[in-house]
């Protein structure tokens, strides 16, 4: 797998693997994108970086300024990392009815996590 030195350059630099014991034989050429090999193990990173840095290219965020996101898991841990890397604050909005591992990983990555209270922890429909 090639290196980057960058962090947002790693992002999309996922292996592909071919299986070969799982197709029949003649059949096409079935390509697994290994998008576990992401920086935080989610493909969630590639639309991250394309949501921060079409929001910058498009003046909507500026640097100081601040991104507020709703999510329970992958998407806020990745736009955490983005965030963290291009310098710009993030606030993700949460309900503690998610994981707790997810929102520490997003705190660690810096971000500002707002937990909204749930029904006893539980998801409800409304």
């Amino acid at each position: 797998m090639e290196r980057s030195t960058d962090m947002l350059g790693a992002i999309g630099k996922t292996p592909c693997v071919a299986l070969r014991r799982v197709v029949p034989e003649g059949s096409a050429r079935v390509l697994v994108k290994l998008e576990n090999q992401n920086p935080t193990g989610s493909m969630k990173d590639r639309m991250a970086l394309a949501v921060v840095e079409g929001a910058i290219r498009s003046r909507r965020v500026t640097q100081g300024g601040r991104i507020v996101e709703y999510t329970g898991g992958s998407t806020g841990t990745s736009l955490a990392f983005v965030c963290a890397a291009k310098g710009l604050a993030l606030t993700v909005v949460t309900s503690d009815a998610f994981s707790k591992e997810k929102r520490d990983h997003m705190r660690a990555l810096g971000a500002a996590v707002v937990e909204l209270p749930s029904d006893n922890g539980r998801t409800t429909r409304n």
